[in-house]
Parts: structure tokens; C-alpha cells; sequence
């Protein structure tokens, strides 16, 4: 698409007699197509962000316990390894005070998607600590492992999540290295 928009642009510089103005209104015309897809897209993120907020309480336990709902329902079953894992990494999130109860609770809600708590995480992350940031990432990928599979799908949102975090995208392989002993790439 930027291709496509650069020639377009500059197609457009050119110099053309008979078109009298066409290339600079068409250019106009590029220029603010793009800034309304911005715009769009930032209004969108931010109404996911305000969704995700609302149902969580934007509390980090609320908003962990709904990530890590959502990373067991990624591959469209949900065991006991994961639900297990889910309440251990609550516990370590929220303390120890913390009711397997809720997890339930959580799976019978319809939940929020993954774009939802990918916002609200790129939004709200300066607000939570580096420790908090790394106690999720570490929870996704207990919740991840725990059925004995790690998949491309799984792969790629942990990334995301890494990235909506404030982590570089490049070295998050070796910070979830850090975390487990298997290769993660």
C-alpha cells in the first residue's frame, strides 16, 4: 500500500499540461485519505480501550484474569492445565487471597477479544509497573504452555501483547526466553 501511495504521489508531482492543478489536488486528496485511516483507526482503538476499561475496572488483576481468559479460548478448547494455570498466575498477580471461583466466572462471561485487551494494554501501559508488565507476559506464556502446545497463533499474540506492553518487539524471544527453558523464537 505505501508503494502504491508513493507512486501515486508521485505520479501526481509530474508536471502534466493538460491536467492544470489535477496532480496537486489529486496529492491533497492522498494526503487526506491518509489522515482520516489515522484518525479512524486511533478513534476505533481508543473505543476498544474505553470497552476493555469499563469491563475490567482498569485494575490490573481485572484486566490479567481477562487477558489470560482469552489466551485459554485462543485455540478454541479450554482444559484443566489452563484454568490451573490461570488461578497459580492470579495468585501470584492479585495474592494469594485470590478465588479460583473467579476464574470460572471469567470463562462464563463472553469476555473481551484479543484487539480489546491489545488497546487498553497499548493505552494503559505506562500506568502499570515493569513488574506487572512482566508478570502478565510470564502468566500468557503459563497459560500458553500449560496444554503442552505452543503455536504460531499463541506465538504471535504473545508478541502483541509484548509489544502493547512498551517491550521491543525484537528482543522480546529473549526476554521470554528468561521465563522457561524451551526455544522460543
Amino acid at each position: 500500500m505505501i508503494f502504491f501511495l508513493t507512486q501515486a504521489a508521485a505520479d501526481a508531482a509530474q508536471p502534466d499540461s493538460s491536467s492544470g492543478g489535477g496532480g496537486i489536488i489529486a496529492l491533497f486528496v492522498i494526503v487526506a485519505a491518509l489522515g482520516l485511516w489515522f484518525a479512524l483507526r486511533t478513534f476505533v482503538r481508543g473505543l476498544q480501550a474505553n470497552k476493555t476499561q469499563s469491563a475490567t475496572g482498569g485494575d490490573f488483576a481485572g484486566y490479567a484474569l481477562e487477558a489470560l481468559v482469552n489466551a485459554a479460548k485462543l485455540d478454541g478448547r479450554v482444559n484443566q492445565e489452563e484454568k490451573r494455570a490461570i488461578v497459580i498466575a492470579m495468585r501470584e498477580i492479585a495474592g494469594e487471597a485470590f478465588e479460583a471461583a473467579k476464574v470460572e466466572e471469567g470463562f462464563a462471561r463472553p469476555g473481551l477479544n484479543k484487539a480489546e485487551l491489545v488497546s487498553f494494554l497499548s493505552a494503559r501501559a505506562r500506568a502499570f509497573t515493569r513488574d506487572q508488565k512482566v508478570a502478565l507476559l510470564k502468566a500468557l506464556m503459563a497459560v500458553f504452555v500449560s496444554d503442552g502446545k505452543f503455536d504460531e497463533a499463541e506465538h504471535v499474540v504473545l508478541l502483541d501483547y509484548t509489544a502493547a506492553i512498551g517491550f521491543d518487539r525484537e528482543g522480546a524471544p529473549q526476554l521470554l526466553r528468561s521465563f522457561t527453558r524451551g526455544s522460543i523464537t
